[in-house]
């Protein structure tokens, strides 16, 4: 029989257990999992046979006797990602690797025991130590409360119904399309994204594509582009508020980056209230990732976000790096390098995407990352550089376009509060 018990997600905790074993003979399974709503991954795990009791490597270290309790305490080093145990009070093992994670475990906290007993036999669990979300586990679960594993990238990933190529004609194709209730993301506020301009991609075959060159709002007056593929003063661009009408703005002036890929526009006038400009991180939200030397996120604390194409499906991504010793955001597009089963609503970005939004979803909000400059064909991998790095240089942007437009807003872009919940540092 496997009983369960649900835990806060606990780092850098002491897991008293106490078991009590009916019979030698039948044994146990114990393990500190962390589940979640697509994985169930055994951390740490114990077992006994015949009296005689084992860790996950293995390593016989005690024994029980039938009706007789004997304590387990478990110390985990969650930064570290391993974990040192006693038996009774006796020090047995010390910085033993966690080497229970699946591709399901998010970041290696605990959340769960899991105990396979026979019979009369009983545990018990006390646990002291921190219980705080990381950043990965938050915004996964952001992703997971809205997901299911029978969605489909063609179902359920385009914000827009009926949102076809114009093929050259501004007000043709998929011009004034209205919200589809399938969109996953139907919950979110992704009023900040523009979701068409009368410049777009002059070069497409067949003529203009309308919905390419992306932009975001990142004030009530001010857009952010990949300067690559930006568009141009005087160009008009179009949102769409959460009850689908369209709203469009002209651009009335431009300011370039000289060498980063970053371009923000001023528009003629403020966005209405009902669409939204999108915030970005502050720059010390690495703080609440697990890196390696190199400002990449380790192995399992790789978090999903979400990105736009230019079809405006949004499609789930993994993120590498938040803020790289490059200052550059890294995240893999190829569903084969995304984590099932989020590679099912996952599709690779491609020319004619640069420029659309990058979002990590947090408290349910979109925090907007960067926007789409570069990936490689083969692998997937994208990066762009990272807004959390950039605030001062888009600041500066945003005064650029204001003077060259003969205007004064003393608009600043709005840094996400991440003291707005609790998250784990390390």
């Amino acid at each position: 029989m496997i009983t369960t018990g649900n835990l806060s997600n606990y780092q850098n905790a002491i897991y008293d257990i106490s078991l009590s074993i009916n019979s030698p003979l039948s044994g146990f399974e114990l393990s500190l999992s962390e589940t979640g709503k697509f994985y169930s991954s055994d951390l740490i795990t114990f077992s006994g046979a015949e009296g005689y009791v084992f860790d996950q490597s293995g390593n016989f270290f005690g024994g029980y006797s039938s009706g007789v309790s004997f304590d387990l305490e478990v110390h985990h080093d969650y930064i570290n990602s391993s974990f040192s145990y006693y038996q009774d009070g006796v020090l047995i093992a010390n910085g033993m690797d966690i080497t229970g994670q699946t591709n399901g475990a998010t970041d290696k906290s605990v959340n769960c025991l899991i105990f396979n007993k026979h019979g009369d036999s009983e545990v018990s669990l006390s646990v002291s130590g921190q219980s705080e979300n990381s950043l990965a586990k938050h915004a996964t679960s952001q992703v997971n409360s809205r997901i299911t594993d029978t969605m489909s990238l063609a179902a359920n990933t385009s914000m827009l119904t009926s949102f076809t190529d114009p093929n050259g004609v501004l007000e043709g194709g998929g011009f004034n399309a209205s919200r589809s209730d399938s969109f996953w993301g139907k919950d979110i506020d992704f009023t900040s994204v523009s979701i068409w301009n009368s410049q777009g991609n002059e070069a497409a075959l067949g003529g203009a594509d309308y919905r390419q060159r992306g932009a975001t709002a990142i004030t009530k007056r001010h857009i952010i582009m990949a300067k690559h593929f930006k568009i141009g003063s005087g160009k008009v661009v179009y949102f769409i508020d959460l009850d689908g009408t369209w709203i469009s703005r002209t651009i009335s002036a431009i300011a370039d980056h000289a060498t980063l890929d970053i371009t923000v526009g001023v528009l003629n006038e403020e966005l209405p209230d009902n669409i939204s400009f999108s915030k970005i991180f502050p720059l010390d939200t690495n703080d609440y990732l697990n890196l390696d030397a190199s400002k990449n996120i380790k192995g399992y604390y790789k978090s999903i976000v979400a990105g736009f194409n230019r079809e405006k499906q949004l499609v789930l991504m993994q993120l590498t790096a938040l803020t790289n010793t490059s200052d550059k955001t890294a995240y893999n597009t190829k569903p084969s390098f995304v984590s099932v089963p989020y590679d099912d609503l996952a599709k690779q970005i491609s020319g004619g995407d640069s420029g659309q939004p990058l979002f990590i979803i947090i408290d349910g909000e979109a925090v907007l990352l960067s926007s789409h400059h570069i990936v490689a064909a083969g692998t997937g991998a994208a990066n762009a550089p990272s807004y959390a790095a950039y605030i001062l240089v888009i600041n500066t942007l945003i005064a650029a376009a204001d003077s060259t437009a003969g205007v004064s807003t003393s608009l600043e872009v709005t840094k996400f509060d991440l003291n707005s919940i609790a998250l784990f540092k390390f």
